[in-house]
């Protein structure tokens, strides 16, 4: 179910190791609207400030159904989960949206960003 009371939060309040968050608690890229969107499990990538802007970066195999989506937006969300989300982020990550409904995926709720962007809590 699509909510639009997301709260957004600013990269410079975010207090945790950005390094833990990526690498060791992993995160969902998603990219799309809320009628159409796809988000795939990672843990690469990178947060920092280029020319005053706060920027961060990830790579996107061209052959992974999210890329697609990346691709056709002008920006995509980066969301994080306590431990207990683990099971949820490897189906994710281990399965392709082009083959499952990965929006179906319980323990999960959609909710649209200020802008039109998909994240989750």
């Amino acid at each position: 179910m699509a909510s639009t009371d997301f709260i957004e939060i600013d990269p410079k309040e975010i207090s945790a190791n950005v390094f833990k968050l990526i690498n060791d608690g992993w995160m969902l890229i998603t990219a799309g609207n809320i009628d159409s969107y796809n988000m795939m499990t990672a843990s690469w990538g990178g947060q920092g400030v280029l020319w005053d802007k706060n920027v961060c970066f990830c790579f996107i195999r061209p052959t992974r159904h999210t890329y697609q989506f990346v691709e056709k937006a002008n920006y995509f969300t980066l969301s994080f989960f306590d431990e207990k989300y683990r099971d949820i982020l490897n189906f994710c990550g281990t399965n392709s949206g082009n083959k499952v409904n990965k929006m179906a995926v319980k323990g999960l709720t959609a909710r649209k960003t200020s802008i039109g962007n998909v994240c989750f809590d």
